[in-house]
């Protein structure tokens, strides 16, 4: 199907008018009825309704027995009830002119029993009989931020923005939806597809490289099915969006285990592995690790340099942390260029305690506590022409034993004007000892600014060499 067509077809899912949730009851510990609220609560901004035969209300709305009976019209429903009544609700989304079904619902094709097979495929022909679209089963489903469509089984919505995510695995999907609103990884949509019955990784793939709301896609991929196709528009993709690719089942447990898990064949992986390479997306192996590159590629725009600059500010034994930073960035394939001799004779004419290392990794000492002093040794850096980016230790655990909380904000407004105003990208490195509420506050500040915050160097360095990679490759295949 031609991109123009998928839009037309998939927008109803993204986009709907209203949505109707099969399973919702005056049951509150049902799963039905834990999406419908957690839609009422994310402020979806269509109309909503509520289906079980036993009736009642919800939240002061009339549960409807069935989908014929909503007065207006429907575009998506989502069904959490048993497989066995799924071919009699088909025939009532026919009815009211659904256009999309997508299933919480289990105990299809991936049970691998032949019965359960068939009425998969029952039920997925049915729906195509008449146009309906059918997301699952054994799925989430999606999320859509700008439009108040949340995760529906957890709720999870945080702010809209250019990052889509999809995925076989609904728990992939939920965990990085947790992991962006704490994060603040930003998403355009999120989709779980499970046993991609009808849509599938192909049709997603094909939608997202059209949408104009996503600009980075990060997807976990087990289905080994339709391999030369998914790279195929993987690399059409990657070159004009940021494409993340974590492949799951690489192991031969991890292999049976995604068989079990959505019925997936999973695929050599050093051939997916080679495909991904060609394809020319970034290949991560953790969901960590994808958060982490997905971040990156949000805040940080067309990074091509690998020069960075590492500045611990804060004293307290940073000496030690440049030391071990350094050698992390190396590893990371990051070069870590002394000043020019200019700028470094205005470091040293800004910087004049002991304690201090006017050398690239910068310990600034006690001296970086000082806002006024801060900024103008980031200043300084952003005027080196050896620099590409900065890389600021922050240990906000630390300070918090001798400043107060109005100080460290200080220092971090100034890494926050310096990110408004200046042209270098900035990373902070803050080392999680602690879950004290303050230190959770000061980081919040920095990733509201879209400046990116990793609990190590570790993570820094490797997400942002994913940035540099990435770009360098489409430099040198436009050439």
């Amino acid at each position: 199907m031609r991109r123009e067509g998928v839009m037309k077809d998939l927008d109803p899912i993204f986009h709907p008018r209203s949505i109707a949730v099969v399973g919702a009851s005056q049951n509150a510990g049902k799963i039905g009825t834990i999406i419908f609220r957690n839609f009422l609560a994310a402020g979806f901004k269509g109309d909503i309704y509520p289906i079980n035969p036993g009736g009642g209300s919800i939240e002061g709305i009339k549960i409807y027995s069935n989908i014929k009976e909503i007065p207006g019209p429907v575009d998506y429903v989502i069904v959490a009830i048993p497989s066995t009544y799924i071919i009699d609700l088909i025939n009532d989304c026919v009815a009211k002119n659904v256009k999309a079904v997508q299933l919480f619902t289990a105990g299809f094709s991936e049970t691998g029993k032949e019965e359960d097979r068939r009425l998969e495929q029952d039920m997925v022909d049915k729906a195509r009989r008449a146009g309906i679209r059918i997301i699952g089963p054994n799925c989430v489903g999606i999320s859509c931020p700008a439009n108040g469509i949340p995760v529906p089984t957890t709720g999870g919505i945080g702010k809209a923005g250019s990052i889509a995510f999809l995925s076989q695995s609904g728990g992939h999907t939920e965990k990085l939806a947790d992991i962006g609103c704490v994060r603040e990884i930003r998403f355009s949509k999120l989709i779980s597809f499970g046993n991609g019955s009808d849509l599938n990784e192909i049709d997603f793939l094909n939608y997202l490289a059209a949408d104009p709301e996503t600009k980075i896609l990060g997807t976990y991929i087990e289905n080994g099915k339709n391999g030369r196709m998914i790279f195929k528009l993987i690399r059409d993709m990657a070159k004009s969006k940021p494409v993340v690719v974590w492949k799951g089942g690489e192991t031969g447990v991890g292999r049976e285990m995604a068989a079990s898990h959505t019925g997936s064949l999973a695929g050599s992986h050093l051939i997916w592995e080679a495909a991904i390479n060609q394809a020319e997306a970034v290949k991560v192996s953790s969901l960590n690790e994808l958060a982490d590159t997905l971040l990156a590629f949000q805040n940080i725009s067309r990074l091509k340099g690998n020069r960075v600059a590492i500045i611990s500010q804060l004293g307290g034994g940073a000496g030690g942390v440049a030391v071990s930073a350094a050698d992390i960035c190396s590893w990371h394939g990051l070069n870590i260029p002394p000043l020019d001799s200019k700028n470094l004779d205005r470091l040293k004419s800004v910087i004049q305690s002991a304690g201090t290392i006017l050398r690239n990794p910068f310990d600034l000492g006690i001296m970086g506590r000082l806002p006024h002093i801060l900024e103008e040794v980031l200043g300084i850096i952003d005027d080196d022409s050896n620099i590409d980016f900065i890389m600021v230790n922050e240990r906000i655990d630390f300070l918090l034993a001798i400043c107060s909380l109005i100080e460290i904000h200080a220092m971090n407004n100034v890494l926050i004007n310096f990110r408004a105003r200046n042209k270098k990208p900035i990373m902070v490195v803050s080392t999680q000892a602690s879950a004290d509420v303050d230190r959770i506050s000061a980081e919040r500040n920095l990733l509201e600014a879209q400046i990116p915050v990793y609990s190590s160097f570790d993570q820094a360095a490797k997400a942002v060499t994913h940035v540099i990679k990435y770009w360098r490759n489409r430099d040198d295949s436009s050439q």
